[in-house]
């Protein structure tokens, strides 16, 4: 886990703890199984009921213990949760992330053939508006006055997990 990470943890329980529930984290090891057992449930209480009372002391947002962020980045939040997930949940979260940057893909993709539109018009006097709204799969199509496929090579780039992606949003690849 990053220390970034980490200090977000240790800033938030800091802000909704005092010294004295730390003391008694510290000497919670020495004591017997019983007592720590009861010791760490009364600790959660403490927490708790300095969280309340803060709360009701200071009624403006939370802002002591990190930086709020802008715009928010899915992809990086998915990254700082991984650390504390299980392993199944790890799988779910890496094949969110997936999807995610396959969708970012897409719409790089999109506007890349935007733009060979405007710079090749040829490509749609051949019938071509763009591979994404048009699901065509005939090569001929998708290539320009000098043979060259445009498609062809933006579908080259992309993995094969991409790929399917890309034809689950209505795109259409050569294999089919």
């Amino acid at each position: 886990m990053e220390t970034n990470d980490r200090s977000k943890v240790a800033a938030f329980d800091t802000l909704f703890s005092t010294n004295h529930i730390q003391m008694l984290k510290v000497i919670l090891p020495y004591m017997d199984n019983q007592t720590q057992k009861s010791m760490a449930v009364y600790i959660k209480f403490l927490e708790l009921n300095y969280t309340i009372e803060f709360y009701k002391k200071n009624p403006y947002p939370l802002c002591g213990c990190m930086e709020r962020e802008s715009s928010p980045d899915f992809s990086k939040m998915c990254g700082e949760l991984l650390p504390y997930c299980t392993e199944e949940e790890r799988k779910q979260i890496e094949q969110i992330r997936n999807i995610m940057h396959s969708m970012e893909m897409y719409k790089e993709m999109s506007k890349a053939m935007d733009l060979m539109k405007d710079f090749m018009p040829d490509m749609t006097s051949k019938g071509m508006e763009s591979p994404f709204q048009s699901g065509s799969t005939d090569t001929s199509q998708s290539e320009n006055s000098n043979g060259f496929d445009i498609t062809g090579m933006l579908m080259n780039m992309l993995t094969p997990e991409q790929k399917q992606m890309f034809d689950l949003f209505g795109g259409k690849t050569d294999a089919e």
